[in-house]
């Protein structure tokens, strides 16, 4: 008798195994989209209200990617902290609007930041600044903001970026630490790229503008569904289907085949095997699963993989609202598990019960480390030793959930900085495919981000079926200069 807890081996199964089951035939489409997250979901309601016929296949059992919605305590809330920023493009902010109508809600941002032993509001604030900010802190940027000119990045990693364009005191006391937390590296091994995409002030100048632009409150607004982010994604897919688009879940592809003027896909769902052809495959899944299922004679070089940090959602349900005024609390600590709390309530005016809250701790970690495998009682006990840290109130937990992300930033070290272009470029090689979205082009964009990369994607599609190759080639170049905005 086994007593490890693993199964125990058996004999290979020598009997005649019956054939494999065929595939059923579907009739043609024009646009197959693989993956049902929000880059797919903009990207199937799109083309299907320009008159193609659409199917998205969801490998997983439910649609929206990290910006889907779920209930805690009977409370709606996020896959960690979410807004829609007033910056987003003028079509993705007039469909967001068209979709959800008054349920958009502008909010004035209410977050805050640890430096050191201190909280300061967040977007800086130039009141703020003089009440709340360390004085040794204060000074020593004031100096770095002077001396910037003169910094130059010694090479091209994550410190050195930010060293050179905000100084050695914001490296040292926030985005350091931050780095290494969210990442998982020692910030002078990183990528310089990680960097640039993540960090959207360069200079202490630029620093210093939005300090003086924070002062006023409209430019602290932010967009918020009243339901919860996840009502951006259950509209867009609810627009898709009402515009004619199939949308199926649980349905993951085992095989593509690119051909002269279509491509061949073959996708299981519970069971059942199936196969069609599309004129176009919109891929927004990860670029490692597409090289998966192609052809072996066909299959482009394959760059090393890339690792991808994840996250530990800790969902504590308290007592009492709010428990406390902010909405995001922002945290670099070394000696705190998680690298934001959020409570979703703060967030819009919505039907949110007046007797409990939900807070939101975001736990950085690897797919099977031990912070991924932890139990609910350990992620409990780590989060509640980080408020106390935090002079944070003590909550009346109710209850605890866990969800856990895989894949939210990928990582790219100084040795690793050019694998994600190595990446795009070879899944540009394969015929008929377009890869796009947040896990397909491994970046950690901002929704609006990624809803205009689906949107972008639509427009390149001919009325005759043809790919605009060049429009494709100016969008992805403006897609390399997003920025990530917090």
């Amino acid at each position: 008798m086994s007593t490890s807890g693993a199964e125990p081996e058996s004999a290979p199964d020598q009997r005649p195994q019956p054939p494999a089951e065929q595939p059923e035939p579907e009739a043609d489409i024009d646009v197959l989209v693989v993956g049902g997250g929000p880059t797919g979901l903009a990207a199937a309601l799109a083309a299907a209200r320009r008159g193609r016929s659409v199917r998205l296949l969801e490998a997983s059992g439910g649609l929206g990617g990290m910006a889907a919605g779920l209930t805690v305590a009977g409370q709606r809330v996020d896959l960690g902290s979410h807004r829609l920023h007033p910056s987003a493009p003028p079509r993705v902010r007039a469909l967001i609007e068209e979709l959800l109508g008054p349920d958009l809600q502008s909010r004035e941002r209410n977050g805050r930041l640890r430096l050191g032993e201190r909280w300061v509001a967040f977007p800086l604030r130039p009141v703020d600044l003089v009440t709340s900010v360390p004085p040794g802190f204060a000074l020593a940027a004031a100096r770095d903001v002077a001396t910037g000119p003169l910094r130059r990045p010694r090479t091209d990693s994550y410190a050195e970026v930010v060293r050179a364009g905000l100084g050695p005191t914001a490296l040292r006391h926030f985005h350091g630490p931050m780095a290494a937390k969210l990442w998982g590296r020692d910030p002078d091994t990183l990528s310089g790229e990680l960097a640039r995409k993540r960090v959207p002030v360069r200079t202490g100048r630029d620093v210093a503008a939005k300090v003086v632009a924070g002062a006023r409150s409209h430019n602290r607004r932010f967009l918020y569904p009243r339901l919860g982010y996840g009502q951006i994604t259950d509209a867009l897919a609810a627009g898709a289907e009402q515009s004619g688009a199939e949308l199926e879940v649980g349905s993951r592809v085992e095989h593509l085949r690119p051909g002269s003027d279509r491509v061949e896909v073959e996708w299981g769902t519970r069971g059942r095997r199936r196969r069609i052809r599309a004129g176009r495959v919109l891929w927004t899944a990860a670029p490692e699963s597409l090289i998966g299922v192609l052809p072996p004679q066909i299959v482009p070089p394959r760059p090393p993989p890339v690792e991808h940090r994840g996250l530990v959602l800790v969902y504590l349900a308290v007592a009492g609202r709010p428990y406390t005024n902010y909405d995001a609390h922002y945290v670099p600590n070394g000696d705190v598990v998680f690298s934001r709390l959020s409570e979703p309530a703060n967030y819009r005016d919505g039907p949110d019960p007046d007797s409990l809250t939900v807070l939101c701790a975001e736990i950085p970690c690897t797919r099977g480390d031990g912070l991924w495998r932890a139990d609910i009682d350990i992620l409990r006990r780590l989060v509640l030793d980080g408020l106390a840290r935090l002079e944070l109130p003590p909550p009346s937990v109710h209850t605890v959930e866990i969800r856990r992300l895989p894949k939210v930033y990928p990582v790219l070290t100084v040795d690793q900085a050019g694998d994600r272009r190595r990446w795009l470029n070879a899944v540009a090689a394969v015929d008929g495919v377009t890869v796009v979205g947040r896990q397909g082009r491994l970046v950690a964009d901002n929704l609006h981000h990624v809803l205009d990369m689906g949107l972008s994607a639509v427009d390149c599609l001919g009325d005759d079926g043809t790919w605009d190759h060049r429009a494709w080639a100016r969008a992805e170049a403006r897609f390399e200069s997003f920025t990530v905005e917090d």
